[in-house]
């Protein structure tokens, strides 16, 4: 598959790494030589300095030979313009644009074939903000993510002392077994596993699991922890991923919202525009400011400032002071495990959430969704739909025989989502949901698109 990626800022660094990891040809193209030169040094790829929406530039790019085109610049203009160009020179491509402004999501036309031939918009900072909302619907996970109708993906850190340490995972089934759940991975020493029944858990373990909205509190009781709602949310930082949030959370009233900013200019500008959010203009790594607002009494605390290292310390600052719930934003991939060790309960990177909107579309066989996951995202949740065709289809899944380090973890049939056991089989049709390590990928794509002829 050949890739060309129009900007080579921090998500077009991202992506760029997840693609030469999947063996793609891709060629990079940004105004800034020193971010192309880092580019080269660490794959294997072409580079091109210029404007990723001049023709010429994309023509010497080979863009009539593109099967995807990835346009995420800082700039809409720069991104929608290219996708335009590539519709033209390379109508059988896809086309993907990062897109802040949501006066152009809004606007299918102006996006869509009769406009400027996107045919998929992303926008990181929205992603970021509607998976913090899932995260703190959850009181006690590290990470929420929807796994088709009525499933959730949650993770879930075993504290240190816990009395399930030495446990087995079929021990921990018994425990419970009026609840459907069903552990996909086990994260353990920055090492990833998809355990079976007789592994055991430990304490700092990081378990992903599969289970239902409604069992959620079951589930808090089983690993043993308090289930304690989200009432109060202080939200550090008015920019991107934070003012979205903030103009989320304002729209229930589940939440008391305070926001701290410290541009006064942006921080005017929200407090016109946030009708149930108290924002407070005045920098979150100060103590005295976090003591007098009372961080003692806030259930959850977000650190959404856009520079990474400030971002750390406002987050541990925080969870040292009190806050009952951090939730930390880094696009820092090596930092998240030391943020973690650390104490911060959450910690979500938006360059990982973009990159699984494009995997969906590189990834072989009949692939209906991509959601990165994991430290790092080090697994993916996979969604592909099963075809009469398929050899795994009416067997039972004990039968089948699936890569090391990929489970089935859900199915989805006619709308309804199913946590399978070993008895239940996949039939034509279903959405078949696996939990696969990134080593495991190649295998389960291969088993995918030729054994069982998914697509």
């Amino acid at each position: 598959m050949r890739v060309i990626i129009i900007g080579a800022g921090q998500v077009g660094s991202a992506i760029t790494g997840a693609l030469a990891g999947e063996q793609a040809d891709v060629v990079a193209i940004d105004l800034v030589e020193e971010q192309l030169r880092e580019l080269r040094d660490m794959f294997d790829i072409q580079t091109l300095c210029g404007s990723g929406s001049n023709p010429k530039l994309l023509a010497e790019a080979r863009v009539d030979a593109a099967d995807m085109i990835v346009a995420v610049t800082d700039s809409d203009e720069v991104n929608m313009v290219a996708c335009a160009i590539a519709r033209l020179r390379a109508p059988h491509a896809i086309r993907v644009a990062r897109v802040r402004e949501r006066a152009f999501l809004a606007d299918a036309a102006v996006l869509g074939e009769g406009g400027f031939g996107v045919d998929h918009a992303i926008n990181p900072e929205l992603v970021t903000a509607e998976r913090i909302r899932e995260i703190l619907k959850v009181p006690f996970a590290t990470d929420v993510a929807d796994c088709g109708p009525g499933l959730k993906l949650i993770g879930i850190r075993i504290p240190e002392g816990s009395s399930l340490e030495g446990r087995t995972f079929a021990e921990l089934r018994s425990m419970i077994p009026e609840v459907r759940i069903l552990v996909t991975t086990r994260i353990r020493s920055g090492k990833i596993r998809v355990p079976g029944g007789s592994d055991d858990i430990r304490g700092g373990d990081t378990l992903f699991a599969v289970s239902r909205p409604e069992d959620m509190e079951r589930v808090a009781a089983l690993f043993q922890f308090s289930w304690r709602p989200a009432k109060r949310v202080t939200i550090a930082g008015g920019s991107g991923a934070g003012r979205i949030l903030a103009e989320r959370l304002e729209r229930s009233s589940r939440y008391t919202i305070k926001l701290i900013e410290p541009d006064a200019d942006r921080a005017n500008a929200l407090a016109e525009t946030l009708d149930n959010v108290l924002v407070l203009k005045g920098n979150p790594t100060d103590e005295n400011l976090l003591v007098e607002e009372n961080i003692r009494d806030c259930d959850v605390f977000i650190a959404a400032l856009r520079e990474a290292e400030t971002n750390v310390m406002t987050a541990l600052n925080a969870k040292r002071l009190g806050a009952h719930r951090v939730i930390a934003l880094t696009d820092k991939l090596s930092y998240i495990p030391i943020i973690e060790n650390a104490g911060v309960d959450a910690v979500v990177s938006p360059r990982a959430l973009a990159i699984g909107t494009i995997l969906h579309h590189i990834r072989k066989g009949k692939v209906k969704a991509v959601i990165p996951y994991g430290h790092a995202a080090q697994a993916e949740a996979i969604a592909f739909e099963a075809l009469q065709t398929s050899q795994a289809v009416g067997k039972p899944l004990k039968a089948v025989r699936f890569p090391d380090g990929a489970i089935v973890g859900a199915l989805i049939r006619e709308g309804r989502a199913i946590i399978p056991g070993g008895d239940d089989m996949i039939l034509p049709g279903d959405d078949v949901f696996f939990f696969a390590t990134k080593s495991a990928i190649p295998k389960l794509e291969r088993l995918m698109a030729v054994r069982l002829e998914f697509f």
